[in-house]
């Protein structure tokens, strides 16, 4: 169960982390979208380092051992394997996608008690990600 400020920055990070792992390997069998890959997996990248630095600029004492009033279950967020053709390896990353958009709204419900520029960032990633959404459609 993800109860504090740190666990969520620790899971957000293990998603951003595993998605841009799975674009990448996904990239390397698919030659013919691979930059477009590539290029979504560097954002995984950056979006994790953005929620880290903001949790790092905010941290104090007083917020770290602050809890989260609606902890949230770490398995409601996977990211699942990217198999079979390119069509359905896409499928699953749209679906990668929404999963981390939704840790991110819901990350962003209650991080204010927190760190306040927090939830601004999850929303602003959840924003990003749906129009990743668009890029990896077009790929099939």
């Amino acid at each position: 169960m993800i109860k504090t400020t740190s666990q969520l920055i620790s899971l957000h990070a293990k998603l951003e982390e595993e998605a841009a792992g799975k674009l990448r390997v996904l990239a390397l069998h698919h030659t013919g979208a691979a930059e477009a890959l590539n290029r979504l997996a560097d954002e995984n990248v950056q979006h994790r380092d953005t929620v880290t630095r903001v949790y790092r600029e905010g941290v104090t004492d007083a917020f770290e051992v602050g809890y989260l009033s609606q902890p949230l279950n770490e398995g409601d967020y996977t990211v699942k394997e990217l198999k079979g053709p390119l069509k359905e390896a896409i499928r699953t990353a749209i679906l990668n996608e929404d999963a981390v958009i939704r840790f991110c709204l819901d990350a962003s419900r209650d991080a204010n008690q927190l760190i306040p520029s927090l939830p601004q960032t999850f929303q602003r990633l959840a924003k990003r990600k749906e129009k990743r959404k668009a890029l990896l459609e077009s790929l099939v």
